[in-house]
């Protein structure tokens, strides 16, 4: 209980975090862009496609100036250093010009200093194929890898018995209610059941009580 209460204090340390549901995705074929709006202050979201190589710096190219991301590191159950942008480009905490990779699939705290909401545009392919995302043991901040809302059985998400899921919530710039997977059921905090459906860009914290899971998926835009 302390290491959960240690974790959730981290975030909100970390400044505030707020996530925006409204996103806009437009797509031709299997490349496209998304439109994610970010609320002022810190934002649990995702990039829901492959750029040509998921630089932070290509990613999300621009931003306003100050923004600072967090990502999560699954095996030291700790956050990286914050990444900042400055003057039109990501820096790492040594200030140093950023090389850090973000994959679809990934959840990280986005920390907009704007004062006012801003649009953030992601521009790339939409993963198709085989795909397989790692669910650590633990706490972990995860994604759709397709940019398509839906429940989380829907998407594939592996549950298993005693893990729970937390999005956020900008109003309160806290974790909603989390919901526990029991029986091959997801149940709200009043044991009714009832699947999350994270947005489009949209991540969510789960604490998987179990060992390490493989979430797979097999998608095409064709289909």
């Amino acid at each position: 209980m302390r290491t959960k209460t240690l974790l959730l204090s981290a975030a909100v340390f970390a400044a505030g975090i707020a996530v925006s549901t409204a996103q806009s995705v437009y797509s031709i074929n299997a490349v496209g862009y998304v439109n994610l709006t970010v609320a002022n202050g810190y934002n649990l979201i995702a990039n829901p496609l492959n750029g040509t190589n998921n630089s932070i710096n290509t990613v999300m190219p621009t931003a306003p100036d100050g923004s600072s991301v967090l990502r999560w590191n699954n095996q030291a159950q700790t956050f990286y250093q914050a990444e900042t942008y400055l003057g039109g480009t990501w820096f790492d905490g040594n200030f140093n010009v950023s090389t850090t990779v973000i994959n679809p699939g990934e959840g990280f705290f986005f920390q907009n200093n704007s004062g006012a909401s801003a649009t953030l545009t992601f521009v790339g392919e939409v993963p198709q194929g085989n795909l397989t995302n790692r669910v650590s043991a633990n706490y972990g901040f995860y994604s759709s890898q397709v940019p398509q809302s839906g429940t989380l059985t829907s998407l594939g998400f592996p549950g298993q018995d005693g893990m729970t899921y937390n999005g956020w919530n900008a109003a309160s710039q806290g974790y909603n209610q989390a919901y526990t997977y029991l029986g091959g059921t997801w149940f709200d905090n009043n044991f009714n059941p009832a699947d999350p459906v994270p947005a489009v860009g949209e991540a969510f914290l789960i604490t998987n009580p179990g060992g390490a899971v493989n979430w797979t998926r097999t998608f095409s835009v064709n289909n």
